[in-house]
């Protein structure tokens, strides 16, 4: 039997005082980690929001991250997929992120593997625990934490086993969580899709852990690098916690609106409220309502990539220049439309419209 240097046993309980994320916190922050790989069947923003920051933390320090999601279950969303393009984004030569499909129809991809190699060992915490809220932080969750040094048997039966599910895997790509969402394979943050009894009546616990901090949009959307932020954010269209609110500065310069007054019709929408707001994949065309005080109207969008879209709205032809104008969700492509007060402008421009795709451009938020 291959020789482990160190083991034991990690039972996370619901009022216990162990937390998975925790401890994978403490192993990414630790001193000359080289690679952390995880292998799970389910993978949700709510858990990988726990460990977010230090992952990033990690790459910003030159360490390699690898993972392997399972799709196709009804539990993965697209979140999860969405933010490892996000770390390719950013980090593109230290990421790899692979999706593996149920092959038959009464078998699973179930795996729980995180692994972190360091300089002189690796160790591997193997159990129960998928990369979710609940996996990460509030399920009664068993596992084992092995320590093993290089080039012991463990280790290569560990690293052919990686082998093999990378070989089965598919790359993440946007094509393929669009098309895992079309076909309704992939879970939605906003349920718990990973409840499979009726608990109606049973209290919620509070473990005090704050899973899911913010919408993955609302995390891009901090970038400090413009043109990243950007391109990430039109890519976003198969995002299922989408902002609610947005929040359009426009100018009197735009093409339709006439001349020095600035009153005009016709307004500029940036390329990345195109994808995350309007939830366009590029070159894609959809009809949107636009529900004014006095008009509604119905227009058609086109995400043109690397192009604003200008669409005309008549209610807007005698609005005076600069203004904001306010899109509110409420239902599927459909938008509540206001303006701000000529009062509030300035408070309003200072306190929501916080994204430029570039200087001197129309500012921009989404909530």
């Amino acid at each position: 039997m291959p020789k482990v240097s160190s083991a034991s046993i990690l039972s996370q309980r619901p009022k216990g005082r162990f937390r998975l994320f925790e401890r994978l916190n403490t192993h990414l922050r630790a001193t000359g980690l080289e690679r952390f790989r995880i292998a799970v069947a389910y993978a949700r923003w709510d858990g990988i929001g726990l460990i977010s920051a230090q992952i990033e933390s990690f790459l910003s320090r030159g360490g390699e991250f690898q993972s392997i999601y399972g799709i196709g279950n009804g539990i993965t969303t697209p979140d999860s997929l969405l933010y490892c393009l996000y770390l390719q984004e950013l980090y593109s030569s230290h990421t790899y992120a692979g999706a593996l499909e149920d092959k038959y129809i009464n078998a699973t991809f179930h795996p729980k593997v995180f692994e972190f190699r360091f300089a002189d060992n690796t160790i591997a915490i193997i159990g129960s625990g998928n990369l979710t809220g609940a996996g990460m932080s509030r399920n009664t969750e068993i596992g084992a934490e092995l320590t093993f040094k290089h080039g012991s048997p463990l280790e290569a039966e560990l690293e052919d086993t990686w082998k093999a599910l990378n070989l089965e895997a598919r790359k993440v790509t946007l094509s393929l969580i669009r098309r895992a969402k079309r076909r309704a394979e992939l879970g939605s943050e906003n349920n718990l899709a990973e409840t499979r009894s009726d608990k109606k009546g049973k209290p919620r616990l509070k473990t005090g852990v704050k899973v899911n901090p913010k919408p993955l949009f609302s995390k891009v959307l901090d970038l400090k690098q413009a043109s990243k932020k950007g391109k990430i954010l039109a890519k976003l269209d198969a995002l299922t916690s989408q902002p609610i609110t947005l929040y359009l500065q426009i100018l009197k310069y735009e093409t339709g609106a006439q001349s020095a007054e600035g009153i005009g019709y016709q307004i500029q929408l940036p390329v990345a409220t195109l994808g995350t707001f309007f939830g366009l994949a590029a070159q894609e065309r959809k009809r949107v309502t636009f529900h004014f005080p006095e008009e509604v109207i119905t227009v058609t969008l086109t995400h043109f990539e690397n192009k604003t879209h200008r669409v005309r709205l008549r209610p807007l032809r005698n609005v005076r220049r600069p203004a904001i104008v306010v899109f509110k969700r409420i239902g599927s492509d459909e938008y509540r439309c206001s303006l701000v007060s000529h009062k509030e402008y300035s408070t309003v421009l200072a306190e929501k419209c916080t994204q430029q795709t570039r200087a001197g451009a129309r500012k921009w938020g989404l909530e």
